[in-house]
């Protein structure tokens, strides 16, 4: 499978709706950290806020990072920049092989609170016919995914509305926890079957006087 653009998805729709200026979202509690991801999203830059990017993908790497900047070619950001969000694309390995990209997200002054929630907005292209995924995880302990880790959820990208908010909670507390993303998908590649394009914008954890709890993907709507 031959693509001109090695950062763009295979499914030759465009998305070019404005990304909004005031998220319309509901926050459940304070806001901890934030990131809209406006500013440069290459991997130097992104070690430089914090993130720990970590290819782990069957066979050698492909033509692109992990993790990087979104592209207008595919879809807009939901806010901010058009080019403001963090994107993952099936050339991270090459051939037919498994994707497994994962982006730790940065250690919290304080750490994570039992109940703390991550939450973001992820889409792959509309019209995309790819089953791209994502898994979300959390350790008490770890930064690296040899580590040990529990899964909170995990989901196939929104191809038909648009960009769509996804909430996880923290089953523990650690002052040294650390939730992290995982563009997650067998038989992918440029020649695989199950991947294609997905962003991730809007990032939150949100601190909440609720009960703590374990609750799988328990938010989920969709912003056109």
């Amino acid at each position: 499978f031959i693509m001109e653009d090695p950062f763009g998805s295979k499914t030759n729709t465009t998305d070019s709706r404005q990304p909004v200026s005031s998220p319309g979202y509901v926050s459940y509690g304070t806001p901890v950290y934030t990131d809209n991801f406006d500013d440069l999203n290459d991997t130097t830059s992104l070690k430089a806020r914090g993130y720990k990017p970590y290819y782990r993908g069957t066979g050698p790497q492909g033509a692109t990072a992990t993790w990087y900047q979104g592209s207008t070619a595919v879809f807009n950001a939901f806010n901010g920049p058009a080019t403001g969000y963090v994107a993952a694309n099936y050339n991270v390995v090459t051939a037919t092989n498994n994707i497994d990209s994962w982006l730790v997200l940065p250690r919290l002054a304080g750490g994570i609170l039992a109940g703390d929630s991550l939450y973001f907005y992820c889409r792959s292209q509309t019209g995309s016919t790819y089953p791209d995924s994502v898994r979300v995880m959390y350790s008490t302990n770890d930064s690296i995914p040899e580590g040990t880790w529990v899964e909170l959820g995990r989901f196939k990208t929104n191809t038909t509305t648009g960009w769509e908010r996804k909430g996880f909670r923290a089953p523990t507390a650690s002052v040294n926890g650390r939730f992290a993303i995982r563009y997650c998908v067998a038989n992918g590649g440029p020649n695989g079957s199950n991947s294609d394009y997905m962003g991730i914008d809007a990032l939150t954890i949100e601190r909440s006087g609720g009960p703590a709890g374990y609750f799988n993907n328990f938010e989920s709507y969709t912003v056109g």
